[in-house]
């Protein structure tokens, strides 16, 4: 006889209703004071600036120096704190850095004379246009001269395309 595994149900345990309580005490304790805030007329709740001057403008609503200087000092300490995490976790990691490298790579093929490498270029160029010679001797395939291909082509024409 094979045992069947009782399926878990949620409303056998209390953590569920304990974690939905967690969460509504949450948003009730940080969500709604700023949801009631924001919907108090905004000139209730503005102070009066300084009177500096007739010709002295500034914005009031200005972010205080305190939590920028506190963003920074979090963002510093993080990156410090994590590069030690990573040479903690991978100690073997840093003496990769000393290594050289043993196998030297080959140097750069230059060109050392452009001119004789295109006369030389051009010239095997040239013989594969100008020459006969056997693409495939068993077939009886043979390579013309550009000249003559032309003017065969304009002897016989090319099969299936209409002639004018």
């Amino acid at each position: 006889m094979v045992e069947r595994k009782e399926r878990f149900r949620f409303d056998q345990s209390p953590w569920p209703l304990f974690a939905l309580g967690s969460v509504v005490l949450l948003v009730w304790r940080f969500v709604v004071p700023r949801l009631r805030a924001q919907t108090q007329p905004v000139a209730a709740s503005a102070k009066q600036p300084p009177q500096l001057g007739p010709k002295t403008a500034f914005e009031p609503t200005d972010w205080s120096i305190a939590p920028v200087a506190w963003t920074f000092v979090a963002a510093a300490i993080l990156l410090v704190v994590s590069a030690v995490v990573l040479i903690a976790a991978y100690p073997k990691a840093l003496p990769d850095v000393g290594r050289t490298l043993r196998i030297a790579p080959p140097g750069p093929g230059l060109q050392t004379s452009p001119e004789r490498d295109l006369q030389q270029f051009r010239g095997e160029e040239d013989k594969r246009l100008n020459t006969y010679y056997w693409i495939d001797k068993q077939k009886g395939t043979v390579h013309l001269p550009i000249d003559e291909a032309i003017k065969s082509v304009v002897q016989k024409g090319i099969p299936g395309f209409p002639k004018e």
